[in-house]
């Protein structure tokens, strides 16, 4: 029965990011492309996922406003849904992500920036289309340890998101997200379908997510540091 409920989950995720797809696809044709459209198109994505998934949140803190960036520690892909369900969003993702069937390219409609970590010229490109993304008024959610983790504690952060959001002036928004269930996390060598199939057994996983103080902050490395710790103490109340 467990396996059979997962099986089910996983389809359904798949038929609503296709569905989202072409009614995003249509809404374009209809009215023209615009940021705002695809972000709250996306959010309503997030919206059907959470509750296809059955995935509970209890949400502590104060929603940021459009056109910030937001930092956030990383525990799973279901990072994404738990945090673009509060807010119209534009993410930061690995290049990877880029390739992957049917979520490849729904990331690139939803106006996902890619970065290869390896490259400074990919992450110089990536800094100047997140500054763009927040230009226009959309939030761009980065996760600044550059991957997943287990927890409880968090990974450091990479340096050069902050000395952009410093030099622009950018509000910068610290998030901590954690679930109940700690194989939630998908980290390591994990494979997305075995994980996805795992965890989804259970009728609900439940996750606490922290929006932290904005800071505004023009030295880069200290707002890289005073983020780091807002999210560490956010983790450590809601864990």
């Amino acid at each position: 029965m467990a396996g059979l409920r997962s099986s089910y989950k996983l389809f359904m995720v798949i038929g609503i990011t296709i569905v989202s797809l072409l009614r995003l696809a249509v809404a374009v044709a209809s009215s023209g492309w615009s940021p705002d459209l695809v972000a709250s198109r996306a959010r309503q994505w997030a919206g059907m996922l959470v509750k296809g998934l059955g995935i509970h949140i209890e949400q502590t803190g104060d929603i940021p406003e459009d056109g910030a960036l937001v930092v956030s520690n990383h525990r799973s892909y279901l990072d994404i849904v738990v945090i673009l369900y509060h807010l119209n969003a534009a993410f930061l993702a690995k290049k990877e992500l880029e390739s992957w069937p049917i979520f490849g390219l729904a990331a690139k409609r939803g106006n996902t920036v890619f970065v290869d970590r390896s490259s400074a010229e990919s992450r110089a490109m990536a800094r100047q289309a997140i500054g763009e993304r927040l230009a226009q008024g959309i939030s761009v959610v980065v996760f600044p340890e550059g991957t997943t983790s287990a927890g409880p504690g968090i990974l450091p952060f990479k340096n050069g998101i902050f000395h952009l959001a410093a030099t622009k002036d950018i509000p910068v928004v610290p998030v901590a997200v954690c679930y109940e269930n700690p194989k939630a996390a998908w980290i390591g060598d994990d494979f997305f379908l075995p994980h996805f199939l795992a965890i989804f057994k259970i009728s609900q996983l439940k996750a606490r997510l922290s929006f932290g103080t904005v800071l505004r902050i023009s030295d880069g490395d200290t707002l890289k540091i005073t983020a780091q710790t807002s999210v560490q103490q956010q983790l450590k109340s809601i864990q």
